[in-house]
């Protein structure tokens, strides 16, 4: 995934919206999405010079879902108490029955799909 900071970046030194999607590899439509918040606060292209620090700042405080860096994959723990029984059932039968064992057997409440990453 691209840092956010580097959307901001490429455009305030005067790139077009899809010069920066090219250079980062990324949809034209997400980076419109991540720069509508500087555009509508009147932030413009080649201002007054801005640190990466600067837009991490003002990233924060647009877009706060993306500063959160907890632990999302809250069932790894509960997954993980279950490893060496996993791992003993590995290779003899696949992840969808050893998902409904942990389920029926031991209570486990995560998706197949929690199970396989």
């Amino acid at each position: 995934m691209v840092d956010i900071t580097e959307i901001y970046v490429h455009w305030y030194a005067v790139r077009s919206r899809s010069e920066v999607a090219a250079s980062l590899g990324v949809d034209r439509k997400t980076v419109g999405k991540y720069l509508s918040p500087a555009v509508a606060t009147g932030i413009t292209p080649g201002g007054p010079p801005m640190t990466e620090k600067d837009w991490a700042e003002l990233i924060k405080g647009w877009f706060p879902q993306l500063a959160d860096k907890q632990l999302r994959q809250i069932t790894w723990p509960e997954i993980d108490k279950h490893c060496d029984y996993i791992q003993s059932l590995l290779g003899t039968v696949t992840v969808s029955t050893i998902h409904q064992r942990l389920c029926d057997e031991r209570g486990l409440n995560v998706s197949v799909a929690s199970l396989q990453r």
